[in-house]
């Protein structure tokens, strides 16, 4: 007999490839909800993408976010994107502000252009 295990909602994981982002789909997974990993790739690997589906995009593309939520039926978001090496940072200050900072207000705009709260 096999058993059908009804999803407790699907959750957008931005930076899901990363270190925090992938054990929180995989916890996300674990307790019965549906991870959708969003990650624009730009220093993790999609080998690390082992729970949910993997969608690759910026967080600063207010569209492709926006049409990622309304396809996979996204009901929440956590949100862990940013660029995070220091000795870059130092060297392209304002990379890392227009994503790590600028990147939050499309994020929320493609929310609330998606019906997520």
């Amino acid at each position: 007999m096999t058993t059908h295990h009804r999803s407790k909602g699907t959750v957008l994981v931005t930076g899901g490839a990363g270190y925090i982002g992938s054990h929180t789909a995989k916890a996300l997974h674990g307790n019965g909800f549906k991870p959708v990993v969003l990650d624009h790739l730009s220093s993790r690997f999609k080998e690390a993408v082992l729970w949910g589906e993997f969608a690759h995009g910026d967080i600063r593309d207010t569209r492709a976010l926006r049409e990622t939520m309304e396809h996979h039926g996204v009901e929440a978001v956590i949100h862990f994107a940013s660029l995070i090496e220091v000795g870059r940072s130092v060297a392209r200050p304002g990379l890392f502000y227009d994503t790590n900072v600028g990147g939050t207000g499309p994020l929320l705009n493609a929310m609330g252009g998606a019906g997520v709260g």
